[in-house]
């Protein structure tokens, strides 16, 4: 598994949403399933090209609320406050659902999945998707290592000015406030800009190598599916979908659901995030400020498999990442996220890092982490999740 590691994050290297270095990933995975005679889809779509682009397109429309209000009379004032009061609205969009009505004027590129399927030794019964992502992050500002307890009162910050800015603009449509409303809604514009300026700085540092986050997974992935093609399961066919574009709108695992949504809707879902180092856990509750939980099925199997490795340590946590498997839960997916835990910073191993490289991921929780997969897969083939493919 090492070696897979090696070859993403060090051989490859960065391999930022829609750059050649994702693309090159996807090559990787397709050769590494071509070896096991697997059948392979892959598929291209549009994704965003940032997930800073989001925020920024919010913060724009805010500022044009601002311009908007004092041009005229009433008109403008409740044009005003219908933009700022949308504000809050679209960033509770892009948390919850990595996306928000504004996407089709956001900057996109090319990404893609790579899918391959294990047929079981009888007849299909259910089926189980394991998730790894190929595309890795920028060394982000705030969202990395080390500012993981500082990302849910910013955001709060961030939501209160963006309500304030709202609020203050509907008092002064709904009362025909004097001028002064307009001086005091500068306070608000400058905190915007003020983001506006950080965000773009965010977005011209350079793509981390991803190692923890997401070559380990890969590679676990890949190890599972050399296991299973050597020894498939009696009655589940399992899904290894290697999606694209996590890092910025989820545009690779929307795709696959657009595509295969009907045959997987009762599936169970195994994300894996970050589970090259410190602890392995199965995430019982994540989110930023709206937080969600996995598939209580999914739970309950995790504890199983779990209580069959004592040895590996395997333990439930909660934490502040957002990943897959929100998208899978709103939309009504059983779900669960498999992640490695630094229990010094109750972060993904070197979250969004430049040191985020291949000599820090260990051995030992690659090991870890894929007999955890594989128990958990075994306890589904034998419990039968699903009542019906």
């Amino acid at each position: 598994m090492l070696a897979h590691v090696q070859a993403l994050a060090g051989e490859i290297g960065p391999r930022g949403t829609g750059t050649p270095g994702e693309a090159a990933a996807a090559d990787y995975v397709c050769k590494q399933l071509t070896s096991l005679k697997l059948p392979i889809e892959r598929r291209s779509f549009r994704a965003v090209s940032s997930q800073n682009a989001f925020p920024v397109a919010v913060n724009l429309l805010g500022l044009l609320a601002v311009v908007v209000y004092p041009l005229g009379g009433a008109l403008t004032r409740w044009i005003g406050a219908a933009l700022a009061l949308s504000t809050p609205v679209l960033l509770w969009q892009t948390i919850t659902n990595s996306n928000n009505v504004l996407r089709p004027f956001l900057p996109q590129v090319s990404s893609s999945n790579v899918i391959a399927k294990i047929e079981p030794r009888g007849a299909v019964r259910q089926r189980a998707v394991l998730l790894a992502h190929l595309d890795t992050n920028r060394c982000r500002l705030v969202w990395r290592t080390g500012m993981v307890r500082s990302l849910v009162p910013l955001t709060y910050l961030y939501f209160g000015v963006l309500a304030f800015l709202g609020l203050l603009y509907l008092a002064g449509a709904l009362f025909d406030a004097p001028a002064w409303f307009w001086w005091v809604s500068l306070l608000p514009a400058a905190y915007l800009v003020g983001t506006i300026v950080t965000l773009w700085k965010d977005d011209r540092t350079p793509f981390s190598p991803g190692a923890n986050d997401n070559a380990a997974s890969v590679a676990v992935s890949l190890e599972v599916a050399a296991r299973l093609s050597a020894k498939p399961l009696s009655h589940t066919q399992v899904w290894l979908a290697f999606t694209g574009a996590e890092e910025t709108d989820h545009a690779g695992l929307t795709t696959l659901l657009r595509e295969h949504g009907a045959a997987l809707r009762q599936a169970a879902f195994v994300d894996m995030e970050g589970v090259g180092g410190g602890e392995i856990v199965y995430l019982t509750r994540q989110g930023l400020v709206f937080p969600y939980r996995p598939d209580p099925a999914l739970v309950a199997a995790a504890e199983r498999a779990a209580s069959r490795l004592p040895e590996a340590g395997i333990r439930p946590a909660e934490v502040t990442v957002e990943d897959e498997v929100r998208a899978l839960r709103e939309a009504g997916f059983r779900a669960i996220c498999i992640a490695g835990i630094d229990p010094e910073t109750a972060a993904l191993p070197h979250w969004h890092r430049a040191d985020d490289t291949a000599d820090t991921v260990s051995p030992e929780a690659l090991e870890r982490a894929m007999k955890f997969v594989l128990a958990l897969l075994e306890d589904l083939d034998r419990g039968q999740l699903d009542p019906a493919v």
